[in-house]
Parts: structure tokens; C-alpha cells; sequence
């Protein structure tokens, strides 16, 4: 049993240096500022919809292909949102999360961004980002009266949002090597089968 628990956990360490999963990202020697300035407004949660849309990069249409809508957020305050963006697999959800999550994909498409623009942001915006979606679909819960159930997939989801962000080390949200992830799965399998087929054999 230890040797399979010893195989194991010298997979999933090897997984994760193949993968990069936890790793902290680094920013650009200099962020852009104008996709840096974006985040905290859009993330602070107080700006009218005009200061929020004065807030976007000048070319942000240009560079990322469309143009962001404001829309009520759950407490009132106006949602700049990726009008074509959505909750993924998880879907709008009976308590329609969909706004918040359109809010959230806006807020990562301006970290891609400032990746295009050789700005690349820092840690601390996906972590605004992900902060802002958290509290929006808290604040949603309780504008519906959702209860535990509402409260229980808001968790689940911001759970499941938040591993992803680790996983990338809290940077670019962008497109991933899918060959890692399939090697570090091989891995992880034949630790766990090794000690079984050992036996066998021997």
C-alpha cells in the first residue's frame, strides 16, 4: 500500500512539474496600464456604466472582437459584460447566474488582453477578478433568496473557478499544450496500476 501511496505522489509531483499547475505566473517587466486600470474598475464594483465603459482600453474591441455591454449587477450597480459569454458548463442556472459569469469572462478576456498588448498582468488580477465573481454570485444568491441550494452551487462554482486559476498560476486565462495534461494522467495511472502488476509478475 505505501509503495503504491509512494508512486503516486511522486506522479502527481512529476504532473505538476510538466504541467506548471500551482506555479505562480509572472507578470511583464511593465503591465499595461490600460488594461491594469480596467480590472480595478471593473472589479470595484461602484462605477456607473459610462465610467465603466470609459475604463476599457481605447483598441480592446479591436483586439479582443467585440464590445462590451453594461448590465445591473446583482446589487444594483451597473456589469460591463461580454454580451456573448456565458457560465460554461455550468450554464445560466435556475438562479440565473449567467450575467455574473458573462461579468467574469469579460473580466479574463482583459487579461488576455494585456497579454496580446506585451503587458501580461500580474497575480493580483485574476485574483480581482475571480474576487468580483465570487461576490456577484453571493450577492445574486441573496437578491433571489436561493437559500442553501443557491449558495451551495455558488460555492461549488467559484470552487471549481478558483483550482483553474491555481492550476495557471493565477495569469493568462489563454489556450493550453493539452499534450502534459494526457502525459501526467499516463503517469498518475501506471503509479497506480505498478505495484498491482508487479505482484502479478512477480
Amino acid at each position: 500500500m505505501w509503495t503504491r501511496i509512494a508512486l503516486v505522489a511522486a506522479a502527481v509531483a512529476a504532473s505538476f512539474a510538466l504541467t506548471g499547475a500551482g506555479w505562480p505566473a509572472s507578470p511583464a517587466p511593465a503591465e499595461d496600464p490600460a488594461a491594469a486600470h480596467a480590472v480595478r474598475v471593473l472589479t470595484g464594483g461602484s462605477a456607473s456604466a459610462a465610467q465603466l465603459a470609459a475604463a476599457l482600453p481605447a483598441d480592446f474591441a479591436a483586439v479582443e472582437g467585440y464590445q462590451p455591454v453594461a448590465v445591473p449587477g446583482p446589487d444594483g450597480a451597473a456589469r460591463l459584460v461580454d454580451p456573448a459569454g456565458g457560465c460554461s458548463w455550468l450554464g445560466s442556472t435556475s438562479y440565473d447566474f449567467g450575467p455574473a459569469c458573462r461579468a467574469h469572462d469579460l473580466g479574463y478576456d482583459l487579461l488576455r488582453y494585456a497579454t496580446a498588448k506585451g503587458g501580461a498582468l500580474g497575480p493580483w488580477a485574476r485574483h480581482a477578478v475571480d474576487d468580483r465573481f465570487a461576490a456577484d454570485l453571493r450577492e445574486r444568491c441573496a437578491a433571489v433568496s436561493g437559500g442553501a441550494a443557491c449558495a451551495g452551487l455558488a460555492r461549488a462554482t467559484v470552487g471549481a473557478v478558483g483550482f483553474n486559476s491555481w492550476r495557471q498560476g493565477y495569469g493568462n486565462p489563454g489556450d493550453e499544450a493539452v499534450w502534459p495534461y494526457l502525459l501526467s494522467g499516463v503517469l498518475i495511472a501506471a503509479a497506480a496500476a505498478a505495484p498491482s502488476l508487479v505482484r502479478r509478475v512477480g
